[in-house]
C-alpha cells in the first residue's frame, strides 16, 4: 500500500470525470478491484473485456477490449484491442493509479488513470483523471471519445453497483419474503447475522436502532434484541423468541414470542457472494412489512461492506 499524492492532475493534459453512486465506498472500490466485476463494466457499450488485474504497486493491469456488436462498424466489431498498464498507486477503499496504453489516432498513448473513492455518508463520489503524457496527446483522447466511453462504462457500473444494492421481495399467504445478494462470503454473512455485536448495528429500520441483541444460537434458544426510536422519544419494545432450527451456515428458522416463524436461508452463489432470502409471517400491513424489512436488509449489507479482513 502507497499513500496517495498530493500532486494535482495537470488541467491542460487531464480528463475529469466525477460521478455519485448509491453505494458505499467499499462495493465501488471492490467493482474496481474484482477482475470478474470490472470487467462486466469497464468496457463500453458493445464490447467485452478480457482481464488480470493484479492490484498492488508494480502489479500488471491488463484489459483486452473486443468489439461485439456488429453495430461498432468495420473499424471496431470483432477485433480485440489489447490494453496493459502498471499500477502505481494503491490505497485500499481511498485510491488508485495506474498507467494504461489506448489506442489513439495516431498509435497507442500511455495514460496515467488517477481513481479517488470519497465516502459521501452513505454514497461514494468518484473522481477519475486521464492524465495523458502530452497536451497533443490529450488532444487525440478528447478526439477518440474518451469522455464518451468512460460515460458508458460508468453507466453500467451504475447498474452492477444497484444490482448489489437492491433487495427483491415477494408476498404470498401473509408471509413476506425477501431476497439479497450480498457481496460477502457465506460464513461471514452467517457471522454478521447472529452475533450481538454485529446486529446492534443493522438491526433497525429507518429513524431507529438496536440499543442491545442477545442470541444463543442452536435449536431451543433464545434471542432477544431492543428496539427504540433513534431519538430515544419512546421507550421502544423487545423483539424475542426461539430458534427452532440452527443448520450453520446455511439455515435458521427463528419462532418469535408472538408465535410468527422467520426463516432465513442462507446461499453461497460464489465469487464470495452470498445470496440471502428472509421470509416472515406479517404482522402489520404489507406495506410496513416490506418497507421495515428492507431498510433492514440495506442497513445489512452497509455493515457487511465495513468489515475488513473477510475470509471465504
Amino acid at each position: 500500500m502507497t499513500k496517495g499524492s498530493s500532486t494535482a492532475a495537470p488541467a491542460d493534459r487531464t480528463l475529469t470525470t466525477t460521478r455519485v453512486f448509491d453505494a458505499p465506498r467499499e462495493l465501488v472500490y471492490k467493482a474496481w478491484t474484482d477482475v470478474k466485476q470490472f470487467a462486466s463494466w469497464f468496457p463500453p457499450d458493445g464490447f467485452s473485456a478480457d482481464c488480470d488485474l493484479d492490484v498492488r504497486p508494480g502489479g500488471i493491469i491488463r484489459v483486452d477490449m473486443k468489439g461485439e456488436d456488429p453495430a461498432l462498424g468495420p473499424d471496431f466489431a470483432g477485433k480485440v484491442f489489447p490494453g496493459k498498464g502498471v499500477y502505481k498507486e494503491v490505497v485500499p477503499n481511498e485510491r488508485l493509479a495506474f498507467t494504461f496504453d489506448a489506442p489513439g489516432e495516431d498509435g497507442p498513448m500511455t495514460l496515467l488513470m488517477t481513481v479517488l473513492f470519497e465516502a459521501q455518508g452513505r454514497k461514494t463520489k468518484l473522481t477519475i483523471h486521464q492524465t495523458a503524457d502530452t497536451v497533443a496527446a490529450y488532444n487525440d483522447l478528447v478526439k477518440i471519445g474518451a469522455a464518451e466511453g468512460l460515460r458508458q462504462s460508468l453507466d453500467k457500473l451504475t447498474a452492477l453497483l444497484d444490482g448489489h444494492q437492491r433487495t427483491t421481495t415477494e408476498v404470498k399467504d401473509r408471509t413476506l419474503t425477501l431476497s439479497r445478494v450480498f457481496d460477502a462470503p457465506r460464513d461471514l454473512v452467517w457471522t454478521a447475522y447472529t452475533d450481538p455485536a454485529h446486529i446492534v448495528k443493522w438491526m433497525f429500520a429507518r429513524d431507529w436502532e438496536s440499543p442491545f441483541a442477545e442470541t444463543d444460537v442452536r435449536t431451543g434458544g433464545k434471542f432477544r434484541i431492543g428496539m427504540r426510536p433513534a431519538d430515544h422519544s419512546e421507550e421502544g419494545f423487545v423483539v424475542d423468541g426461539t430458534y427452532r432450527e440452527v443448520v450453520k451456515p446455511e439455515r435458521l428458522v427463528q419462532e418469535l414470542s408472538d408465535g410468527r416463524l422467520m426463516t432465513v436461508r442462507f446461499d453461497d452463489i460464489g465469487e464470495k457472494q452470498t445470496k440471502l432470502t428472509l421470509s416472515v409471517e406479517m404482522a402489520e400491513s404489507e406495506q410496513m412489512e416490506r418497507q421495515g424489512y428492507t431498510q433492514i436488509l440495506e442497513n445489512f449489507g452497509r455493515h457487511l461492506a465495513t468489515l475488513k479482513g473477510r475470509k471465504s
